[in-house]
């Protein structure tokens, strides 16, 4: 059975001298892998800007239910995250996001929210202003935990509050494990919990706060949906952002 698929690519791994494993996830079958042909001429150049990290494109793939991996022919782009690719820093923040998105998805079935979150996700980086990109990493990791069910409790905020890694909710004293945001790092998350694509350029954070709100999120996946370290990109889009 041939059938469409809308995809967002996450990583190509060599897997022999004529073929490539392309992981992607696609807004009808979820996370996918498909086996590309490898080569060096001007069609096998054309396959790799198409597929590179977070580019979105669609093909068509020949749907066996006894196969783990794919083929797909007749990649066309799609009119989401195209022009990030002329961009160093959305290119370093989209391969980062790719690796995460990996990481994330690996396990996950066909989710229509899941799906539109994500492909509106990449459509943001592309359209965001310099602070936008640097806040996309932990605004984008905050707005999936709500179709991966582990959005934080945000009812018992008060001003002062700490915010709980571990039970995913605002205390007024500091946990057993340790484990949590305090002073601007837990108003950052309550900033996070009202951004938007139309004003992740407001939240201004130095390097240094990013990066630990960041480290806290990422320890916060480990804690509850999957073990997201290590990411060999982030000390990478850290230096940058």
């Amino acid at each position: 059975m041939f059938e469409t698929l809308h995809c967002i690519a996450l990583r190509t791994i060599k897997y022999s001298d004529s073929r490539s494993i392309l992981s992607a996830w696609s807004a009808e079958r979820g996370y996918v892998s498909f086996a590309m042909p490898a080569g060096k001429g001007r069609e096998a150049g054309r396959r790799r800007a198409l597929t590179m990290p977070l580019a979105a494109f669609e093909g068509v793939c020949d749907i066996r239910g006894d196969r783990d991996v794919m083929f797909i022919r007749d990649l066309k782009p799609m009119n989401v995250g195209m022009s990030m690719i002329s961009d160093p820093a959305k290119l370093a923040m989209a391969l980062f996001m790719a690796e995460v998105f990996e990481k994330l998805l690996r396990n996950s079935q066909h989710d229509e929210t899941l799906s539109l979150m994500l492909f509106d996700s990449i459509d943001a980086l592309n359209h965001a202003g310099p602070r936008g990109v640097a806040n996309f990493a932990i605004w984008t990791l905050y707005r999936l935990t709500v179709p991966l069910g582990i959005e934080p409790d945000m009812s018992d905020w008060q001003p002062g509050a700490l915010f709980d890694l571990e039970s995913a909710r605002w205390r007024q004293s500091l946990p057993m494990s340790g484990q949590s945001f305090t002073g601007d790092e837990a108003k950052a998350v309550k900033i996070l919990s009202r951004l938007s694509r139309e004003n992740i350029e407001r939240l201004r954070l130095s390097r240094a706060a990013r990066r630990a709100l960041l480290d806290g999120i990422l320890r916060y996946y480990d804690i509850h949906f999957c073990r997201m370290t290590p990411l060999h990109s982030l000390d990478v889009v850290c230096e940058l952002f």
